[in-house]
């Protein structure tokens, strides 16, 4: 096999696990959602985003979504970018084509999902469908660009987005611009990954502060890309309430599985975030902290930040008192997050998976039986105690190792 086949198909193979490891579960969420919002709704939904809407509207909602898909498969697709994958024949162009190919690839779930929509509602027009189909595709890759890391320019970042937002025009005079514009700014040479320079020191963490400063210095600005999930289940829990006739009884219900399952999908994506971002590392457990504490600031960390959804219950128009509904499940499910932290280890679908299953359905119980959020107040020191034991059996030189094939790997001891 010649060298450029052999690497091109690594690239197929790693956006192909990463569409199964990390959108996958995205995709169950948006057809469980599908489920309960109803096709008719859903239809609806994309008769806006694909022919109704604007081009400032349109555009800005996509552009919203192919960025945080890309931001997501991106930091995935870069690792080691920098080391061994320089020493191949291929130049920086050639590397950067390849990393937008393997996150294509691996968005391939979501924009199955979307392509579907924009052929429901623009059939039977073939020229409609194949413009839509094109622009995702268009778009996505722009999207992809613009997020990889050191292998664009910086100024062609803004550019790359505004490529985005234009493959949502629905024209293919505008879409035909957009894709020359692509190919161009996809010519340039890649940009070399230059070395930090710190004008000044960090600060210290004050001692009273240091596993949530830690935490938060850590993910930095990505805590703020858990609530666009969040945000888009309120929307969709509102604008439910908002055009149909439902009882008080099924209004408080469907409001507490909005506001529920809010919190489920913040706390899945911000416990994933900080277990990769700052995981149970070994010179932590070497601190003058027992696990027990531990877990206890990771449970605090992801609550105190999901506070802010209880905002939700203004949106959805119900009583400011209804808040005490969510305190069990906050307490519960942020719990369940510092342990599926320590637990997600080589799990397929890591911690996001683990709480979103516990998460979904908790939130249908709760809907169903709002007493339960009582019980799962009480349940919160049972988690707690999990946690703290997952925390335990921790081993500390322990090596998880990159999902990969090592029979192609030379330096791979287990492929001799």
């Amino acid at each position: 096999m010649r060298p450029e086949a052999a690497f091109f198909l690594f690239h197929l193979r790693v956006g192909g696990r990463l569409a199964m490891r990390v959108l996958a579960p995205v995709l169950a969420a948006a057809l469980f959602l599908h489920y309960i919002l109803g096709h008719e709704f859903v239809l609806e939904l994309a008769r806006i985003l694909f022919l109704e809407a604007s081009l400032i509207e349109s555009g800005a909602i996509g552009t919203l979504l192919l960025l945080g898909l890309a931001r997501t498969v991106a930091p995935r697709i870069a690792a080691g970018g920098d080391g061994w994958a320089r020493s191949l024949p291929a130049d920086g162009r050639a590397l950067r084509w390849l990393a937008a190919l393997s996150m294509i690839v691996a968005e391939t779930p979501i924009l199955a999902a979307l392509g579907g929509l924009a052929c429901a509602v623009t059939s039977p027009d073939l020229a409609r469908i194949a413009t839509h189909l094109a622009g995702l595709l268009v778009g996505s890759a722009a999207a992809n660009l613009a997020c990889l890391p050191a292998l664009s320019p910086r100024w062609t970042r803004f550019i790359f987005g505004a490529v985005c937002f234009l493959s949502f025009s629905g024209s293919p005079l505008i879409l035909g611009a957009t894709a020359v514009l692509l190919i161009i700014l996809s010519a340039l040479p890649a940009a070399s990954p230059a070395a930090r320079r710190r004008r000044r020191p960090r600060r210290s963490l004050p001692a009273a502060a240091f596993f949530y400063g830690l935490s938060l210095r850590a993910l930095r600005g990505r805590i703020i890309l858990a609530y666009f999930p969040a945000a888009i289940i309120l929307a969709a829990g509102w604008l439910f309430l908002e055009n149909n006739e439902l009882t008080a009884e099924t209004a408080f219900s469907l409001s507490l599985f909005s506001l529920v399952l809010s919190l489920t999908a913040f706390i899945g994506l911000a416990a994933g975030s900080l277990a990769a971002r700052r995981p149970a590392w070994p010179w932590l457990r070497s601190l003058p902290c027992s696990a027990a504490a531990r877990v206890r600031d990771d449970a605090l960390f992801i609550a105190v930040h999901a506070l802010p959804l209880a905002a939700g219950l203004a949106l959805l128009g119900r009583p400011w008192w209804e808040v005490a509904y969510l305190a069990g499940p906050l307490a519960c499910l942020s719990f369940r997050g510092a342990w599926a932290m320590r637990e997600a280890g080589d799990r397929p679908f890591g911690v996001l998976g683990l709480v979103a299953v516990e998460g979904t359905l908790l939130s249908l119980i709760v809907a169903l039986l709002p007493w339960m959020s009582w019980l799962l107040a009480a349940a919160a020191p049972v988690a707690f105690l999990l946690a703290r034991n997952a925390e335990l059996r921790l081993k500390p030189t322990r090596w998880i190792e990159r999902r990969h094939s090592s029979a192609g790997d030379p330096l791979s001891w287990s492929a001799s």
